[in-house]
């Protein structure tokens, strides 16, 4: 039952009936435009799937890198170039920008991680970093570090960076539908695999989920933008 559910997931991933439909409903609007500001060789660090290459210009040269274990284990996936994010296999200013986009959060060691980036980059190269601020616990045990906006601009300045493009992702209304939708959904996949009777619930789920999703929608449509409570955040970072 629980393959079923992960496949229908997959099929509904960009509807508002998916529980982290927030989560995916900007992702490839901010990806195409991150990556149309870039050309040269580009290092995308921890690149999973591979999903920026698609949106870079032709002339760039991508770089899709990936720690071995993480790559034939969760993703079943073949990067262009195995490594470790805390010790890079590239040469010092051996690339004009790089992408750590939701990889940050999963290091042990995040400042190995950005001196190694800053010794890559060629000078006045960019560093494009997203990490997640409310958002639950996700591929456990590998989930280290949350940061807020305040914590990401220490850590640019510490490591030598300036910091060109500062973003918070989400309203505090889509945060709240997507940490709650994400409990029910987890909370159901528990009763459904423990038997208890609760998991009836399940037979009305995607129509909680499709509620509150449209529901925060249109409350975030007609909010001014708040940074109270983002889900996530973008930042560029230019090598000094």
């Amino acid at each position: 039952m629980l393959g079923s559910i992960r496949k229908l997931a997959a099929a509904i991933r960009k509807t508002p009936l998916h529980p982290q439909w927030f989560a995916f409903l900007r992702e490839e609007s901010n990806l195409a435009r991150t990556c149309a500001q870039l050309s040269g060789t580009i290092l995308d660090v921890g690149c999973a799937e591979g999903l920026p290459r698609k949106f870079l210009p032709p002339d760039a040269t991508y770089i899709g890198l990936d720690y071995y274990s993480t790559a034939t284990g969760w993703y079943g996936t073949q990067p262009d170039l195995y490594g470790d994010a805390q010790s890079l296999p590239i040469a010092d200013d051996g690339v004009d920008h790089a992408l750590l986009l939701d990889v940050l959060e999963h290091l042990p060691n995040p400042d190995g991680c950005l001196s190694e980036l800053h010794r890559v980059i060629k000078p006045g190269g960019s560093l494009t970093i997203q990490v997640p601020f409310l958002y639950p616990l996700h591929d456990a045990p590998l989930d280290f570090h949350r940061w807020t906006r305040f914590g990401l601009r220490n850590a640019a300045q510490k490591h030598g960076y300036s910091i060109a493009a500062d973003v918070a992702i989400g309203h505090p209304v889509e945060t709240a539908a997507l940490c709650a939708n994400i409990a029910l959904s987890k909370s159901v996949i528990n009763w459904l695999k423990g038997g208890n009777p609760l998991a009836v619930i399940a037979l009305v789920l995607p129509i909680v989920v499709l509620a509150v999703n449209c529901i925060a929608w249109i409350l975030a449509a007609l909010s001014r933008h708040d940074d109270l409570m983002p889900y996530s955040y973008r930042m560029v970072w230019i090598k000094n």
